[in-house]
């Protein structure tokens, strides 16, 4: 943790498609909501009932790239496509003790399938919104080079701040 160091704005980010292409005409990311999958706790011992998280468990995760026009590359992006996605983002902010800047690295991995395209609405002098949206089986993110969350659906993973939540159940289940 920086002393008295505020971060307070991304300065600039880049995005790659399957390690290679620059995504050009991207002009945000909406990274998903991570809302754990919940079943309802009723019975002998409890006053009502609970909506309890099930451990390391993930709902549906949307990742959501929205872009200024449509371009070969985002009309390329349809039909259940498999798609890897890597992004990084310069976060800028200010440490006030020393009076000067600081910048530190957001770094985001993403893989998944194309859910949904939509290629917007065409108009005269203005962008078409266009959006990609992504149904990410695995998420990771990093802050500084440290992992910070690691979501693998599939390798049945889950590390939040460094530490493997589903590593006893995997070890429970015979894994």
């Amino acid at each position: 943790m920086k002393y008295n160091q505020i971060n307070e704005l991304i300065t600039d980010w880049r995005a790659y498609l399957e390690g290679k292409s620059d995504m050009y005409g991207a002009k945000e990311i909406e990274f998903p909501e991570l809302k754990n999958l919940t079943t309802d706790i009723e019975g002998i011992g409890i006053a009502g009932k609970i909506n309890a998280p099930v451990h390391g468990h993930f709902d549906s995760t949307e990742v959501t790239i929205k872009w200024q026009v449509p371009n070969k590359m985002s009309l390329g992006l349809f039909g259940g496509r498999p798609i890897s996605l890597e992004t990084y983002g310069d976060i800028q902010g200010f440490k006030s003790g020393e009076t000067e800047y600081a910048h530190d690295q957001l770094y985001a991995a993403i893989r998944g399938r194309v859910k949904s395209s939509k290629p917007g609405t065409m108009k005269a002098g203005d962008a078409m919104e266009s959006e990609t949206v992504i149904e990410a089986h695995y998420i990771k993110i990093e802050y500084e080079g440290s992992t910070i969350l690691e979501i693998d659906k599939y390798g049945y993973k889950a590390v939040i701040d460094g530490v493997d939540v589903l590593e006893e159940i995997r070890k429970n289940i015979g894994m």
